[in-house]
């Protein structure tokens, strides 16, 4: 059974390391993943994880524009495959495509589908306040994610995980699930149950407004933004004080705090609780104290290292989604968007 592969992000890797290891008996004939993009501050264009991992391992890597395009389909078409393996690969895949291999293209999940299905699984799953989670391998077909399943694995999210933790424990699973169905794949033993439609959610890409914190939510729903958002795109409000401008901040790790009555009277992005070392910032209900967060430009700092810089006081609060005193945080707000 010859294989192709196709993958880009980190999720992908694992999948890719199984796959050369089974390669005297399952050969994986090469890879493709997504061009090289510009990325950071800098906009260097920068290969995908997976093409990075794929030159350590010595493996034929090709990065088409799209793998939908004739002149590709033909190339591709022309290893005489009998398996496509995706993962994590970014692009739509077409009928043409799906067509190619004997056996079929197959996908891999980071969800237990039909729940999640989209570009961010894992960060949904946290926003949603989900206890577990898993992966799928399942048929490519031609509305997203929706194919017949093949196998999943399931896995429990732990209290304190944030996105790019799960996701980094999802990929390894992942590759342990495709390890287990390779042989069934090849001997087309395999089975495929088709997926429950109507109990179907999604999970759409993330954008950078996702992260403004909205903190009139609780905070339990707080705490969940900021873990879905990590590593990317990071979670964040404005500080303000005084008469400065809102500065905006990235908050890093924070978590629930134990109510002891101060936050009840606070108006919601209220600083509560400061000290020396700490912080804690009210919610709808309750309040999240502040553990690791960055300045706009600066590094990421514990809060107290932060606090030794900066002098906090009551007086000052944190603007997130629906604040706008006098209408100056949403132009701020709008203003910090474009520039980024």
């Amino acid at each position: 059974m010859k294989v192709v592969f196709f993958g880009s992000g980190p999720f992908a890797t694992a999948a890719l390391e199984t796959l050369v290891a089974r390669g005297q008996r399952y050969p994986l004939v090469r890879v493709y993943t997504r061009p090289d993009r510009p990325a950071r501050r800098g906009r260097k264009m920068l290969p995908t994880p997976v093409k990075t991992r794929a030159a350590e391992l010595d493996v034929d890597c090709r990065s088409p524009e799209s793998v939908n395009h004739a002149p590709t389909l033909d190339e591709i078409g022309a290893l005489e495959a009998d398996l496509f393996v995706v993962a994590d690969y970014g692009e739509i895949l077409r009928g043409p495509f799906l067509q190619t291999p004997a056996i079929g293209a197959f996908n891999l999940h980071g969800s237990i589908l039909p729940k999640y299905r989209g570009a961010a699984p894992v960060a949904h799953a946290i926003l949603a306040g989900e206890k577990e989670s898993g992966v799928t391998l399942f048929r490519v077909e031609r509305e997203l994610d929706s194919g017949p399943i093949v196998a999943t694995a399931t896995t429990g999210i732990r209290p304190r995980e944030n996105a790019g933790e799960l996701e980094a424990r999802l990929a390894t699973l992942s590759a342990e699930l495709l390890d287990a169905q390779l042989p069934l794949l090849a001997d087309g033993r395999f089975t495929e149950t088709p997926q429950d439609h109507e109990h179907a959610t999604k999970a759409p890409k993330l954008t950078k407004e996702d992260g403004l914190i909205d903190f009139r939510r609780s905070a339990e729903e707080v705490d969940a933004l900021v873990r879905a958002m990590s590593p990317w795109p990071s979670a964040y409000a404005f500080l303000a004080r005084g008469e400065k401008t809102p500065e905006r901040t990235t908050l890093l790790r924070i978590e629930p705090a134990r109510d002891d009555g101060e936050e009840r009277a606070a108006a919601p992005g209220s600083l509560v609780g400061i000290t020396r070392t700490g912080f804690r910032i009210a919610c709808g209900t309750g309040s999240v104290s502040v553990l690791e967060l960055r300045r706009e430009g600066k590094a990421t700092m514990e809060t107290a290292a932060y606090l030794r810089g900066r002098q906090l006081t009551p007086d000052d609060r944190f603007l997130g989604k629906g604040a706008s005193p006098q209408g100056g945080f949403e132009r701020h707000a709008q203003g910090t968007r474009n520039r980024d």
